[in-house]
């Protein structure tokens, strides 16, 4: 950054951040959510979401994951079976939840760091199931 610019504005600094910052929408802040596993609890690979979306019934192209799943997302909208969808998720997320109290079961020592992931998990299952409750709301306004 030049420093004449710096010294005659102090803030431009934040003035940078600030455009380099975008608002996120909603509908981007659930992406993120499900496509980081430190906030979600479990990972979501790219073949996972295209089963998901042979569920579905779409065909996804292999890509960047929170591009496919809002892909799955504005599909299962279109088709009127966004909670359909939601509960394929659901169902996902229990499998992972299930395969890590196996791996607490055979390897003991491993416990207690498999329940702060299941602890994760088990909020994203949560927050899936409101979500749920939401479409149900917002059809009928």
């Amino acid at each position: 950054m030049d420093e004449k610019k710096l010294q005659s504005n102090p803030f431009m600094t934040n003035m940078k951040f600030l455009e380099q910052t975008k608002d996120e929408t909603e509908f981007e802040r659930i992406l993120k959510i499900l496509t980081v596993p430190s906030k979600s609890g479990i990972y979501i690979s790219r073949y996972d979401i295209r089963d998901m979306g042979k569920a579905v019934g779409v065909q996804v192209t292999i890509r960047e994951r929170k591009e496919m799943l809002k892909d799955l997302f504005i599909y299962a909208k279109q088709m009127d079976n966004l909670k359909g969808f939601i509960d394929i998720i659901i169902s996902f997320v229990d499998y992972r939840i299930s395969q890590y109290r196996e791996l607490q079961e055979k390897y003991p020592k491993s416990a207690v760091l498999m329940e702060k992931w299941i602890k994760k998990a088990e909020a994203l299952k949560q927050f899936l199931e409101n979500m749920k409750k939401e479409v149900d709301i917002y059809k009928n306004i």
